[in-house]
């Protein structure tokens, strides 16, 4: 494959969305909302009186949170009808008829519309430095949330152009793409739910209190014969992986992972690295028993407690191989449908 030849189509995609006034509208629009949003967001804020640590990690998570939906949002309309399109335009069979490789036409294609997507996080980058800068997040955790966010984008562009070269008409391959994400973002966290009917279980509850006829004043005695009672409860350790998949709990597991900022208190609230966090919590096996103290000063239970950092291993970089997977396996199927000469062609569409 020659980048050569890749460069030449990407070109020739973003030429034609440049000097379309539709684009630039586009992103002036996406960058006045995003001024409202943070603007009125921080207003809010202001009026409440609440300190500048405690909001700004808010802010920063839900400017996050609302410029990867717009992306997922957007990335499908990028590519889903960029090979079809063509096609009916009767403009591919004229990049079909050169020198070019099916996989060059795509990968071009590809990036082309990876590109596009991009800038819309590019206008959105100086909302994040900022947020960033005032105590929103570390430096650690903004990398790492732009990774997230590029290949996130990335790979639905790439479903996109799988579904293009798949179907005959723009609207279907538009809405199989957004069926992919919804499927990604609402779908994991549906199947979870659905999926704990199967995990439920039992767990016995040993309580432990004060007994005050046997206790005095410089001493409580704990009772002999503690409240024993069975408790249902779902064993999300079995079923939290349909999560991985998810963009935006990969999100919430960077947050929770990242140092804590100097400017941050501890007062401040992460709403996605709450989100990290619940997940993490759900990896712990729960056990058959728990017992609890309730004697005095040294009330203590076995249980788990609420902990501030991760206890397992982070599980964002599976949520970025198997989207880079699905995406590659999307390029792979599109470029076997634009090879030349074609055997077969589906009722609808036209070469030429």
């Amino acid at each position: 494959m020659s980048w050569k030849a890749v460069r030449t189509v990407a070109v020739l995609e973003l030429r034609q969305r440049v000097r379309s006034t539709r684009w630039q509208v586009m992103l002036v629009v996406w960058g006045v909302v995003l001024v409202l949003l943070c603007g009125g967001m921080t207003s809010l804020a202001g009026m409440s009186g609440a300190q500048q640590g405690e909001v700004a990690p808010i802010l920063y998570d839900l400017t996050l949170s609302f410029v990867l939906g717009i992306g997922l949002i957007v990335a499908p309309t990028l590519s889903a009808t960029s090979i079809n399109g063509d096609r009916a335009d009767a403009t591919l069979a004229l990049l079909q008829a050169t020198a070019l490789r099916s996989r060059e036409i795509v990968v071009g294609k590809l990036m082309a519309a990876w590109l596009a997507a991009l800038a819309f996080l590019a206008v959105a980058a100086p909302f994040l430095l900022i947020f960033t800068v005032t105590g929103g997040a570390s430096w650690t955790a903004l990398a790492g949330h732009l990774f997230v966010l590029m290949v996130s984008l990335g790979a639905v562009c790439a479903v996109g152009l799988g579904f293009s070269a798949a179907t005959a008409r723009p609207s279907a391959s538009a809405v199989l793409t957004y069926l992919v994400v919804t499927a990604l973002v609402i779908g994991t966290p549906l199947m979870m739910t659905i999926s704990t009917t199967a995990v439920h279980g039992e767990q016995r509850q040993i309580t432990y209190t004060t007994d005050y006829d046997e206790s005095t004043n410089n001493k409580q005695v704990c009772e002999k014969d503690p409240d024993i009672y069975t408790s249902d409860i779902v064993h999300w350790e079995q079923i939290w992986w349909m999560l991985v998949p998810n963009p935006f709990v990969a999100l919430g597991d960077v947050s929770s992972r990242a140092p804590v900022t100097d400017i941050d208190s501890r007062t401040s609230y992460s709403p996605l690295g709450g989100l990290g966090l619940g997940v993490d919590t759900m990896r712990t096996p729960q056990p058959a028993e728990v017992v609890s103290y309730y004697c005095g000063n040294n009330s203590h239970s076995t249980g788990d407690d609420d902990v501030r950092r991760p206890e397992h291993m982070a599980f964002w970089p599976v949520t970025l191989l198997v989207l880079g997977l699905l995406g590659a396996w999307s390029l792979v199927s599109a470029s076997r449908r634009l090879r030349t000469p074609a055997r077969s062609l589906a009722r609808g569409t036209r070469v030429a």
